[in-house]
């Protein structure tokens, strides 16, 4: 067994943390949560359009007969500056939330190994007459079955996870 991550986060470090996320949050008041009908129902852009949507919006102020109207060209070149930050802030966070979840299982992963070694110590315990570990394999057994059921239902529920 491998130790590969050592870490205590403190109760200030994890006050700390979350109270970037409530600000990150609070400046970011504008975020909205769409229905997956209205995700579905809403034109695309990706990287490959960006560069159609910016030169379209380029030639209509250059162009007063492509001019879709002066509010309505102004509120685009917002949405279009608000798109550009929110997909670099995407990535950003996508970059965060892998290292959170890769942090996260070989945290769990670690601390599961050792349990099981713990468990597999008090079997064998149990073998060697010493008194007590019999409720403790009990104990133990129904956490772990109860666990592998819970597993089980997860796998069933997502079966291409």
């Amino acid at each position: 067994m491998e130790n590969r991550i050592d870490v205590v986060v403190t109760p200030e470090n994890k006050e700390s943390i979350f109270q970037a996320l409530r600000s990150i949050k609070s400046d970011m008041s504008y975020l909205i949560k769409l229905s997956e009908e209205d995700r579905k129902s809403l034109q695309k852009i990706d990287d490959g359009r960006k560069p159609f949507v910016q030169k379209s919006l380029e030639l209509a102020l250059k162009n007063k007969d492509l001019d879709p109207g002066s509010e309505l060209l102004k509120e685009a070149a917002k949405d279009l500056d608000l798109y550009i930050f929110l997909a670099s802030f995407e990535s950003e966070i996508h970059q965060l939330m892998d290292m959170v979840t890769d942090s996260k299982q070989l945290a769990g992963s670690e601390a599961y190994e050792v349990a099981r070694f713990i468990y597999m110590k008090a079997k064998m315990n149990v073998k060697m007459g010493i008194p007590g570990s019999q409720s403790i394999v009990d104990d133990l057994c129904k956490l772990y079955k109860a666990s592998y059921n819970i597993t089980k239902l997860k796998d069933l529920q997502h079966p291409l996870s």
